[in-house]
């Protein structure tokens, strides 16, 4: 009895343990849904000012009502200067999350916005909570695991990701790819630690925004890097050995590499038929590229009062990660600290990234700029600062796990943990004062909202408390778990601040409904979104539709012409005797890649439509082929000889295509090669049927509904007397 009562005791306090730490995953889950209460969605009126309701949505709307309509659209009507729909990139065409939007109820009835907001949410707690569990997986205390996954995660960096609505799928994705890759140093396995890199390679690659996307597989190569020595600094029982770190390279490497080419699919064709010969976009100066740079003194603040750093580049939470930027230094001198030089090495790259976020100040972002692949296409080079959260999780972790363990204090001697965090604090209050009034980027979240004056005075003392706190933290005591759970609220509540005063702010409006968008797309198929402006430096002609009227841009214009005879554009300079009586164009068929118009002509001439040129488009009268040709204002025409026609208007990728059979091979490849690992010859069998008759037919439906989707009824009559 006397053995039994302990062993019972234990065992309770074990259950208690494991509740206690569900229960903190239930709330990371939601956490989300508390911090960023005030765009809470169907509830409240507001949201995330700018650029959030805007581009993101909007493109995401255009693309997924083909969708709804039974077409994958390559083309996108009026968009980008005629370009492919691979230009409309922040619609997200390849990403889970505008897929889960899309089929929530209520989408298409005004509240695309509210179940886009909703699953950003979603993903945020997810993502913590992966960044939690990896944190614990490293020895780290409930209380910090928890601290240090929320200020990773909830950040002015997030929130700025959040205001361009893709990037922030390129941001959870990143921390998740890096997330996966530690899970697969520390417990590897045949299945899930695999699938996990190359799902969360996907998840970054096909986030939507290319700029956060490159940024994000720079920083994963980085984190990399790091990992085994990290993982040696804070777990001493996982020795660093160089044969199994090479073969972890290698691993990787793989691993990324069949991931990015499931995603081939979408960067393909955005690099084939956009990126490439894009004017706006390549071949650029360097003074376009640090366009909303922030300076030194904004960027410096992120560490002491994020407010007032410039938001495309402000990367504050809580002022625990001066703590990150203090130990490294301090330490190095220390000999015996274990992980010194791995931290060290961490700290000399967040030194470099973060010069290199204030454009022009240092040198380091114009080497960036001339040497990298794809970095002259950039604009905004605060955006690298994405890359700093994880780095300073991994350093504030290995600070926090030395402060626990008593052989790791003892190594610290003679600078104790309590040292560095009073040092913290000093340095704080003084950075707060003398960064108050220092030169910073325009758009800082003063300048946006005039936020009120109690803002900056409780940043202020949340700082001072995080750092006093945390000093209570690191000492020996029973006081630990009380400043711990403080600490933690003081954090949230300083970040939830921050979030709700950190970008802009705007009302809250219905999207339109599939109804709204079918009439319009009756009366002009031109996509209606912003911008109003092409990207490109082309000629573009945007239709102005009517029916059975005399549009000034007419959508399509027969005129009589010798086949030899450039094509010359309505109405530019053409003859009023030219046209022929009886002459009629009609709209039959319409959808985003197809559209087919009869033609009734008594003469030869040219069709021209008030489409951007690309040489894409293909055209045919029903098995015949005829060249589509560029015209004087950069539209589509083609030469048709007299009678009644049906011309079949054909826009083809084959990037995209190639990309979609690269995709479904891959994935095909993953499903039989991890198939191959189950047990069950049953099950086995049946994974491998099933994945090829799905990737199989998936390929081959997704290719027939490029040209047989619904017809979107756009209706429009053109005759020979609108010349007149």
């Amino acid at each position: 009895m006397l053995i039994a009562m302990p062993k019972t005791l234990i065992e309770r306090m074990n259950v208690w343990r494991s509740d206690r730490i569900r229960l903190l995953q239930s709330l990371i889950c939601v956490l989300p849904f508390a911090c960023l209460y005030w765009l809470l969605p169907f509830a409240g009126s507001l949201t995330i000012g700018n650029d959030y309701p805007i581009y993101s949505i909007q493109d995401q709307m255009e693309l997924q009502y083909s969708l709804a309509h039974g077409s994958f659209p390559l083309y996108a009507p009026g968009f980008a200067g005629g370009r492919s729909a691979a230009a409309m990139t922040l619609g997200q065409l390849y990403h889970p999350l505008s897929y889960l939007a899309s089929h929530s109820a209520g989408y298409w009835k005004g509240y695309a916005l509210e179940w886009n907001t909703f699953w950003r949410l979603v993903s945020l707690g997810l993502t913590q909570l992966v960044l939690f569990n990896l944190l614990r997986r490293l020895k780290l205390s409930t209380d910090f695991a928890f601290i240090l996954s929320f200020v990773t995660v909830y950040n002015l960096r997030m929130l700025d990701m959040f205001r361009y609505g893709a990037s922030l799928e390129n941001y959870t994705g990143f921390l998740l790819l890096c997330a996966a890759m530690a899970y697969l140093y520390i417990t590897p396995d045949r299945f899930i630690r695999p699938l996990s890199v190359i799902g969360a390679t996907y998840l970054l690659v096909c986030g939507g925004h290319p700029q956060i996307a490159y940024l994000g597989l720079v920083g994963a190569a980085l984190i990399c890097l790091v990992i085994p020595s990290t993982v040696a600094a804070l777990r001493p029982d996982i020795a660093v050995n160089w044969r199994r770190a090479l073969h972890y390279y290698a691993t990787v490497g793989i691993y990324v590499g069949l991931g990015q080419l499931l995603a081939l699919a979408y960067t393909l064709p955005f690099y084939v038929e956009f990126l490439r010969d894009a004017p706006n976009h390549i071949k650029q100066s360097y003074q376009w590229s640090i366009v909303w740079s922030d300076h030194w003194g904004g960027a410096a603040n992120s560490f002491f009062n994020p407010l007032r750093s410039d938001v495309h580049g402000a990367f504050g939470s809580s002022p625990l990660i001066l703590l990150a930027m203090l130990a490294p230094v301090v330490l190095a001198p220390v000999r015996q600290v274990k992980g010194r030089a791995i931290m060290v090495a961490l700290w000399l790259a967040f030194v470099v990234i973060f010069l290199c976020s204030v454009g022009d100040d240092t040198p380091v972002d114009y080497f960036f700029w001339k040497f990298f692949p794809f970095a002259d296409s950039f604009r905004a080079p605060g955006r690298i600062a994405m890359l700093l959260p994880p780095i300073l999780m991994l350093v504030l972790a290995w600070f926090f796990r030395a402060a626990d363990d008593e052989n790791f204090r003892e190594q610290m001697h003679p600078v104790a943990p309590w040292h560095l965090t009073l040092l913290a604090l000093v340095v704080f209050v003084t950075g707060y004062f003398l960064l108050a009034h220092t030169q910073t980027g325009y758009f800082t979240p003063f300048n946006i909202q005039q936020y009120p004056s109690w803002v900056n005075s409780l940043i202020f003392l949340s700082g001072l408390a995080c750092l006093l706190l945390a000093t209570l933290r690191v000492l020996p005591g029973r006081a630990r778990v009380l400043a711990g759970l403080l600490l933690s609220g003081i954090v949230i509540t300083q970040t939830v601040v921050q979030l709700r005063y950190g970008t802009w702010v705007a009302h809250r409006d219905p999207t339109p409904s599939l109804e709204q968008m079918d009439e319009a797309k009756r009366s002009d198929l031109a996509f209606r979104g912003a911008p109003p402006v092409s990207l490109e430096s082309k000629t573009v002609v945007k239709p102005s539709v009517g029916v059975d009227g005399k549009p000034s841009v007419p959508f399509a214009v027969f005129r009589p012409a010798n086949k030899n005879a450039p094509p010359v554009d309505y109405p530019a300079a053409v003859p009023q005797n030219t046209a022929v009586p009886g002459t009629r164009v009609a709209t039959v068929y319409t959808a985003f890649n197809r559209l087919v118009l009869k033609v009734d002509a008594s003469t030869p001439g040219f069709l021209t439509l008030s489409v951007p040129y690309s040489p894409n488009w293909r055209a045919s009268v029903k098995s015949q082929k005829f060249s589509v040709v560029r015209t004087d204002r950069n539209e589509l025409a083609v030469f048709l000889p007299a009678g009644t026609h049906d011309v079949d208007f054909r826009f083809h990728s084959p990037a995209s295509v190639a990309g979609m059979l690269i995709s479904c091979g891959t994935a095909l490849f993953l499903a039989l090669f991890f198939s191959r690992r189950c047990r069950l010859g049953c099950v086995r069998n049946t994974v491998m049927v099933v994945a090829i008759v799905v990737l199989g037919g998936g390929f081959a439906l997704w290719e027939r509904s490029l040209y047989n989707g619904d017809n979107l009824g756009m209706r429009y009559v053109w005759t020979s007397s609108h010349l007149k």
